[in-house]
């Protein structure tokens, strides 16, 4: 879902968590590992967090938006 703020949120649920990225598995596809620096307070995500916002400028260019 758009925020409109150049943000989506995406729908799922933190698999696992490393100091740079996320390994998110959406509702509708296969897990994709997401960089911390491309979410809304990245630095906070944990895993078994769900609906995380990410930037919509990195989604576009992986091919997700």
């Amino acid at each position: 879902m758009k925020t409109g703020f150049g943000q989506t949120t995406l729908s799922g649920h933190v698999e696992k968590t490393t100091d740079a990225a996320i390994l998110f598995a959406p509702d509708d596809r296969d897990e994709i590992w997401i960089p911390r620096r491309v979410c809304l307070d990245g630095d906070a995500v944990e895993e078994g967090d769900e609906d995380i916002i990410v930037a919509d400028w990195w989604l576009e260019q992986e091919g997700l938006l």
